[in-house]
């Protein structure tokens, strides 16, 4: 949401009229702001966000303008507090108090002991310097969430394998945070599902590495005489499964169809170049065709820009939005004619829903539909790195390689050398019989076609170096 500094009269008068209100944040879940429309003078209004999520807004009275009479930015502050109090809303609405992250660590370490929670300042203080800020705040949230109230206050120099085994299974047993919902009951290693199991000890591993980033640097600082707190860290065996969600063209048709027409902007603009979401809503006109047939994309989850190439279909659509905007506009915008914001996600959530579709299936998923359909037409997966904004072959080979297994078939049937002239009739003969397996294959089970499930979360090897209780403790 912009924020806008409702407190100088003279900004408040040369705000333009639109059907949006201009907000001014008093606090958490807390907004005063004006509405101002053509011929109907300025109103102030008031808002609050609701423990269920969604806002609730009244109107205070008419903006105070010149020698007209009405409330200035006081009044309608103290107006709007006043309503806050009232039962009715102080029932109902977000407590004022609640702990945002913002980007600190929610820890003050104090005291001439150099414990975890010192360590992990200074690892916090040094990854603000070297680190991407969406890397950064990754960090920052596993941190405050995970490590904070478990390790914190153990001195560093006497962290132990004991203080690992303790951390390990409670991360594991713990289950997962999802925004503002309560947690869900804690459950025993045993008696998760192998897949529960698998996307925790991938958080876990997570938490490992960036332990073993603050006490390599501790060491490195001299602020510990004894390497012992790095040696006992070990990362669990896991499997990393490749992403599966991801759309056919006949679903890409439904979306869009069943999508109201902002939304739907969005969503083709994700199908047309396979950017991240946050990497669209901050598109700008003067981005679009600025150095070639394509768009250019600003640095958002790493530090490097790139330039994404565009079919003309997608040049097409792109100019058809510029219409009518300066260059400095924003390319996507809602239907109140602000930039896009968290509000995406339950609308495509919703939207997912109508149409059936996979629930898992996320905004993220157009992206990975769109170096699918690349990858499946025989694209050298160099360039889609280059399109998608990956450093290297290797990442795009993993995350995407096994969604298209037809072109690796293809290359098969092409090289393979005939062995046996008998089967090799045979083939000839069958061929209409192997044309409906491809088909039946392709569009009916074609999100599995010749993906290999693990039915546990352990690989056929155990790389881990770790032979504690906790390897004996995990489920095989």
């Amino acid at each position: 949401m912009a924020k806008y500094d409702l407190t100088s009269q003279k900004l408040r008068e040369s705000l333009p009229p639109r059907k949006a209100i201009y907000w001014y944040e008093l606090g958490l879940g807390r907004h005063v702001g004006i509405l101002r429309k053509v011929g109907t003078g300025t109103v102030w209004k008031a808002r609050y966000r609701a423990k269920n999520g969604t806002y609730h807004e009244t109107s205070l009275g008419i903006m105070k303008t010149g020698c007209n009479p009405g409330l200035s930015f006081e009044q309608a502050v103290r107006e709007a507090e006043l309503w806050f109090a009232s039962a009715s809303v102080a029932g109902n609405a977000i407590s004022r108090h609640i702990v945002r992250y913002n980007d600190q660590l929610i820890y003050c370490p104090i005291g001439l002991i150099y414990t975890v929670g010192h360590a992990l300042r200074d690892y916090l203080e040094w990854k603000r310097l070297a680190a991407a800020p969406t890397h950064f705040y990754s960090v920052l949230s596993l941190i405050n969430h995970h490590l904070v109230g478990r390790v914190a206050n153990v001195p560093l120099a006497d962290f132990n394998g004991r203080h690992f085994h303790s951390l390990c299974v409670d991360v594991l047993e713990t289950p997962p945070k999802y925004g503002n919902r309560p947690i869900g009951p804690r459950l025993k290693i045993s008696e998760l599902s192998p897949e529960a199991l698998r996307k925790r000890k991938k958080t876990l591993n997570a938490l490992i590495s960036t332990l073993r980033g603050a006490f390599a640097l501790s060491w490195d600082n001299g602020e510990i005489d004894t390497d012992r707190p790095q040696r006992c860290l070990r990362l669990l065996p896991n499997v990393d499964r490749p992403r599966m969600i991801f759309l056919s063209r006949e679903e890409c048709t439904k979306l869009t169809a069943a999508s109201r027409p902002d939304l739907r902007a969005l969503v083709l603009g994700g199908l047309y170049t396979g950017c991240r979401v946050r990497e669209l809503v901050e598109l700008r006109v003067s981005d679009v065709a600025r150095d070639g047939f394509g768009i250019y994309v600003s640095p958002s989850k790493n530090y490097r820009p790139r330039f994404v190439l565009l079919p003309e279909e997608g040049m097409a659509f792109f100019l058809s939005l510029c219409q009518n905007k300066q260059g400095h506009e924003h390319v996507f915008l809602n239907q109140d004619g602000r930039p896009w914001s968290d509000r995406y996600k339950h609308l495509f959530r919703e939207l997912v829903t109508a149409c059936g579709l996979p629930t898992e299936t996320v905004f993220h998923s157009l992206r990975h539909t769109y170096a699918s359909q690349l990858v499946q037409a025989g694209m050298q997966l160099s360039i889609v790195a280059k399109q998608l904004g990956h450093a290297d072959i290797a990442t795009v080979d993993r995350t995407y390689g096994h969604l298209a297994p037809q072109v690796s078939e293809v290359e098969l049937q092409q090289r393979f050398k005939p062995i046996c002239p008998e089967y090799r009739e045979l083939a000839v003969r069958m061929r209409p019989v192997f044309d409906d397996m491809r088909h039946q294959y392709r569009n009916t089970t074609w999100r599995s076609y010749g993906v290999v499930q693990h039915e546990t979360s352990w690989p056929r090897s155990n790389f881990s170096k770790f032979r504690g209780e906790l390897l004996r403790q995990l489920p095989r």
